[in-house]
């Protein structure tokens, strides 16, 4: 074959003739006559443009999809933290203070009643205080007073013949008992009450204060419980509650009157003007304190003041 000769599809052999390029060609795309052609620049923000319209609905689309696709779905895909609820402290409130017993109320609801007051302490009522304002010290006796002053109570100094023992206290009752028939002669004093713990003796002959002429004690705050040997006793409003342990018994007193309770059953009026006991015969013995006795600066007409 002669070297001049090439065949017609023998592209790589053929010479090309590269024809200059004026502005910028695009073979694919030829404007119709009288068309405007769109610059690059314009051509490539509209690709910019659709470009980022495509990425905006495709992540609305993601969401949507999320939102609509279930809660528990996207529950499960968030991560969950668990928070320990802290310890309930819950505070008991104090009960409220029972009402005081009734008569007729059974000693161990008398005495845990009285047992429930606020205690003091006895040492505080070691002292008496006259009426001239000097103090006297009872040693281990005591002495208190109500917060009114209408009850008065002391327990029989050391050395002294005051008293048959126990609780001897002075209240200023409405209405007093009346002289006993057993007793017409002497100085009667209706607010005197004797509480030796096995009887009680309300209104009685004395010719003097006896030991309330050592002046009166401190005052015993309502709601305060003061134990004193085999009593407890505790200051109400509605009046004393006083029970002894050993004897059984308890009474209130109050302005209204003496209101037993426990072992203590009513007796014959014979030295006072009303008696109770704890014996089945009720009887009870006449005490030594004489209707006219005579102490140093007091007259035989004196008698106690109920306070």
């Amino acid at each position: 074959m002669s070297p001049d000769y090439r065949r017609p599809d023998d592209l790589w052999s053929q010479d090309t003739e590269i024809l200059p390029v004026v502005g910028d060609y695009d073979p694919a795309y030829e404007p119709q006559p009288g068309a405007r052609r769109m610059s690059p620049a314009v051509r490539y923000a509209l690709i910019g443009l659709a470009t980022v319209l495509v990425i905006a609905l495709a992540t609305g689309g993601f969401f949507a999809a999320r939102k609509f696709s279930g809660s528990t779905d996207t529950t499960s895909a968030l991560p969950t933290t668990t928070v320990s609820a802290a310890p309930v402290t819950t505070t008991s409130a104090k009960p409220a203070p029972s009402a005081p017993p009734a008569a007729g109320a059974s000693l161990a609801v008398v005495l845990g009643w009285i047992n429930e007051g606020t205690p003091v302490s006895a040492s505080d009522f070691h002292t008496a205080t006259a009426t001239d304002g000097t103090k006297n010290n009872l040693g281990s006796a005591v002495a208190f007073t109500s917060p009114s002053k209408k009850i008065q109570c002391m327990t029989p100094k050391s050395g002294t013949s005051f008293g048959q023992g126990g609780l001897t206290c002075m209240v200023s009752f409405d209405d007093p008992p009346a002289r006993p028939s057993t007793r017409p002669n002497g100085q009667w004093v209706g607010s005197w009450v004797d509480f030796p713990g096995s009887a009680l003796g309300i209104g009685h002959l004395e010719g003097d204060p006896g030991q309330f002429s050592l002046g009166e004690g401190a005052t015993l705050a309502y709601g305060s419980k003061l134990s004193i040997d085999d009593y407890d006793c505790r200051m109400d409003q509605t009046g004393l509650f006083c029970g002894n342990r050993s004897t059984g018994s308890a009474v209130q007193l109050s302005s209204a009157g003496a209101v037993p309770f426990g072992c203590l059953t009513k007796a014959g009026a014979k030295e006072y003007g009303i008696q109770y006991s704890c014996t089945s015969t009720g009887t009870t013995t006449t005490t030594t304190r004489g209707t006219t006795t005579t102490r140093p600066g007091q007259s035989s007409s004196a008698h106690p003041t109920p306070r």
